[in-house]
């Protein structure tokens, strides 16, 4: 209390010392200050929409795999006590494939096959600006293939690839449900 008394004496005293012949009254002060407040906060709320909305448009809707490569080591040749091996990438094409992510605007997402459900979790965009999803599974009902975070990076409007945490050896091609994808503007591992 003793901290906002001397605050309001001090801003009386600045107040009669700035205008000597207008006295405004505190409550008058009050009112201006609080209404500040009120416009900033809700300028600051319009900014996180507009941010949201950006977020949205490029990632909120349904989107199917078109294509998936994976690195698989292949046997190059015998040495004559041993076969030697060599990593190579190969693509699988899937033209209507049903394998589908569908995000939503309240940050979370849907892996289905089809119209099955396969499962969920939630998705955002870190500071350094990528895009990522991670899947919510039960603790007592795990599947390892799903513990790893992805990444998401866009090609077009349309088009985005997805690479799993710590796995380089695979990355998958999604494109919004009946849209054509921007090929053109993709450096795929394996060229057609």
């Amino acid at each position: 209390m003793q901290t906002s008394s001397y605050l309001a004496r001090y801003l009386q005293h600045k107040l009669l010392y700035i205008y000597p012949e207008k006295i405004i009254p505190m409550k008058k002060l009050l009112l201006l200050f609080i209404l500040t407040l009120t416009f900033v906060s809700c300028e600051k709320g319009e900014l996180n929409e507009e941010k949201l909305d950006n977020v949205s448009t490029k990632v909120i809707g349904e989107w199917e795999l078109y294509r998936d490569e994976n690195l698989e080591s292949i046997i190059d040749e015998w040495t004559g006590t041993e076969w030697t091996y060599i990593d190579q990438w190969f693509q699988n094409t899937r033209d209507n494939s049903e394998i589908i992510l569908e995000f939503k605007e309240d940050g979370t997402f849907v892996d289905r096959y089809a119209n099955v459900p396969i499962a969920n979790g939630v998705w955002g965009k870190l500071e350094d600006g990528r895009y990522y999803f991670d899947y919510v599974q039960e603790e007592n009902n795990t599947n390892g293939e799903l513990t790893q975070r992805r990444f998401i990076t866009f090609y077009c409007d349309n088009t985005y690839s997805i690479k799993v945490a710590g796995n380089e050896r695979a990355v998958y091609y999604y494109r919004m449900i009946g849209t054509t994808e921007c090929s053109d503007l993709i450096n795929y591992n394996v060229s057609n």
